[in-house]
């Protein structure tokens, strides 16, 4: 072993060294009819190289599990333009540069909701804007939001705010404001 490559990868400890030396002499021997002692030797130097170093190896890098600025804007930037169309989340992904999985652990982990939950609130949020101009259907806002047909809209609605829709466009006043907690509507 030459000073420079010991410089660079710190010295060795003399059990490795040693097994080194053997094995390196076992293979300077040409009658080939050591194969057994060529077996036993590389075995014991990776039995102990992997006892004594497998740990400082083993530590992986740290991952990169966020998105970067500019990921989580376009990120939201297509779920917004897309609440009424079919997007799904693995193109949204490919538009980050990203597999569909690290994108999906990264989007949480930058917005604290998996990117499905959070295309529903914001699918959610605009449906609660179009119902407040009471001239647009209650299937029309569904259909305008993404959701399949006026039936599913009604069950995701209820679902996350506790009410239909129909209720919570009843219980905004003119203005698309929503009443204060008990207060009583006049019309």
């Amino acid at each position: 072993m030459n000073a420079c490559t010991q410089a660079a990868t710190g010295p060795l400890d003399p059990v490795t060294l040693d097994l080194l030396l053997t094995l390196a002499a076992t293979l300077a021997e040409t009658d080939g009819a050591q194969p057994r002692a060529l077996y036993q030797q590389s075995s014991a130097l990776c039995t102990h190289l992997l006892v004594h170093y497998a740990e400082a190896a083993a530590e992986p890098a740290p991952a990169r599990i966020a998105l970067s600025p500019w990921q989580e804007r376009r990120a939201k930037h297509m779920m917004l333009e897309q609440l009424s169309g079919d997007l799904s989340i693995a193109d949204v992904a490919r538009a980050c540069s990203l597999s569909r999985s690290h994108f999906s652990r990264a989007f949480k982990k930058a917005t604290g909701q998996a990117p499905r939950d959070w295309l529903l609130q914001a699918r959610i949020e605009r449906a609660k804007t179009l119902l407040a101009d009471r001239a647009l259907s209650i299937a029309r806002v569904g259909l305008d939001c993404g959701f399949a047909d006026q039936s599913h809209f009604t069950r995701v609605f209820t679902r996350c705010l506790g009410t239909t829709p129909f209720a919570w466009r009843r219980g905004i006043n003119p203005q698309g404001n929503t009443p204060a907690p008990g207060a009583t509507l006049t019309n």
